[in-house]
Protein backbone atom coordinates (compact mmCIF):
# COMPACT_ATOMS: atom_id res chain seq x y z
CA UNK A 1 0.00 0.00 0.00
CA UNK A 2 1.81 3.02 -1.26
CA UNK A 3 0.25 6.29 -0.34
CA UNK A 4 2.09 9.54 -0.52
CA UNK A 5 -0.14 11.40 1.87
CA UNK A 6 1.55 14.14 3.78
CA UNK A 7 0.41 14.50 7.34
CA UNK A 8 -0.78 17.93 8.28
CA UNK A 9 1.14 19.36 11.23
CA UNK A 10 -0.64 19.24 14.57
CA UNK A 11 -2.28 22.53 15.55
CA UNK A 12 0.18 23.16 18.35
CA UNK A 13 3.36 22.68 16.30
CA UNK A 14 5.23 25.81 15.17
CA UNK A 15 4.60 25.05 11.49
CA UNK A 16 0.83 25.29 12.02
CA UNK A 17 0.90 28.53 14.03
CA UNK A 18 -0.68 31.62 12.59
CA UNK A 19 1.15 34.92 12.32
CA UNK A 20 -0.41 36.20 15.54
CA UNK A 21 0.59 33.10 17.53
CA UNK A 22 4.12 33.24 16.19
CA UNK A 23 4.41 36.96 17.00
CA UNK A 24 3.07 36.43 20.53
CA UNK A 25 5.48 33.55 21.12
CA UNK A 26 8.49 35.53 19.91
CA UNK A 27 7.46 38.49 22.06
CA UNK A 28 7.16 36.23 25.12
CA UNK A 29 10.61 34.70 24.50
CA UNK A 30 12.11 38.16 23.97
CA UNK A 31 10.58 39.36 27.25
CA UNK A 32 11.98 36.37 29.12
CA UNK A 33 15.40 36.88 27.53
CA UNK A 34 15.38 40.58 28.47
CA UNK A 35 14.33 39.72 32.03
CA UNK A 36 17.17 37.20 32.17
CA UNK A 37 19.73 39.79 31.01
CA UNK A 38 18.40 42.48 33.33
CA UNK A 39 18.52 40.15 36.34
CA UNK A 40 22.01 39.01 35.36
CA UNK A 41 23.30 42.58 35.40
CA UNK A 42 21.73 43.30 38.81
CA UNK A 43 23.00 39.99 40.13
CA UNK A 44 26.57 40.77 39.03
CA UNK A 45 26.44 44.20 40.67
CA UNK A 46 25.10 42.68 43.89
CA UNK A 47 27.77 39.95 44.04
CA UNK A 48 30.59 42.41 43.32
CA UNK A 49 29.17 44.81 45.89
CA UNK A 50 28.90 42.07 48.50
CA UNK A 51 32.48 40.91 47.93
CA UNK A 52 33.80 44.48 47.87
CA UNK A 53 31.95 45.32 51.09
CA UNK A 54 33.30 42.20 52.75
CA UNK A 55 36.87 43.00 51.74
CA UNK A 56 36.78 46.76 52.37
CA UNK A 57 35.03 46.46 55.73
CA UNK A 58 37.32 43.56 56.66
CA UNK A 59 34.42 41.32 57.55
CA UNK A 60 35.52 37.75 58.30
CA UNK A 61 35.31 35.50 55.28
CA UNK A 62 33.15 33.10 57.27
CA UNK A 63 30.39 35.74 57.07
CA UNK A 64 30.45 37.07 53.54
CA UNK A 65 31.51 33.96 51.57
CA UNK A 66 28.34 32.02 52.54
CA UNK A 67 26.32 35.11 51.61
CA UNK A 68 27.89 35.04 48.13
CA UNK A 69 27.04 31.34 47.88
CA UNK A 70 23.43 31.96 48.91
CA UNK A 71 23.16 34.74 46.38
CA UNK A 72 24.52 32.43 43.67
CA UNK A 73 21.87 29.83 44.55
CA UNK A 74 19.17 32.51 44.33
CA UNK A 75 20.46 33.52 40.91
CA UNK A 76 20.44 29.91 39.72
CA UNK A 77 16.90 29.45 41.06
CA UNK A 78 15.69 32.52 39.18
CA UNK A 79 17.27 31.29 35.99
CA UNK A 80 15.65 27.87 36.28
CA UNK A 81 12.22 29.41 36.92
CA UNK A 82 12.45 32.15 34.29
CA UNK A 83 14.05 30.45 31.29
CA UNK A 84 11.16 28.19 30.27
CA UNK A 85 9.19 27.96 27.06
CA UNK A 86 6.09 30.18 27.24
CA UNK A 87 4.22 27.63 25.12
CA UNK A 88 4.89 24.27 26.79
CA UNK A 89 6.81 25.12 30.00
CA UNK A 90 9.86 23.02 29.08
CA UNK A 91 13.28 24.41 30.07
CA UNK A 92 14.85 26.19 27.12
CA UNK A 93 18.36 25.39 25.89
CA UNK A 94 21.03 27.82 27.02
CA UNK A 95 23.44 27.38 24.13
CA UNK A 96 23.02 29.36 20.93
CA UNK A 97 23.45 26.34 18.67
CA UNK A 98 20.12 24.86 19.78
CA UNK A 99 17.65 27.49 18.68
CA UNK A 100 14.51 25.38 19.29
CA UNK A 101 12.51 24.38 22.34
CA UNK A 102 13.02 20.71 23.18
CA UNK A 103 9.38 20.31 24.20
CA UNK A 104 7.33 21.80 21.38
CA UNK A 105 9.98 22.58 18.74
CA UNK A 106 9.24 26.30 18.69
CA UNK A 107 12.06 28.53 17.37
CA UNK A 108 13.78 30.77 19.90
CA UNK A 109 14.84 33.50 17.50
Amino acid sequence: METDERLEPAPDTPEAWGDEERRAYRLAVAERRERQHRFGRWFAVAVIGLVAAGVVLRVPESWWVPAVGAQALLGLGFRLVNWKCPRCGERLPTRGSQARCHGCGAPLD
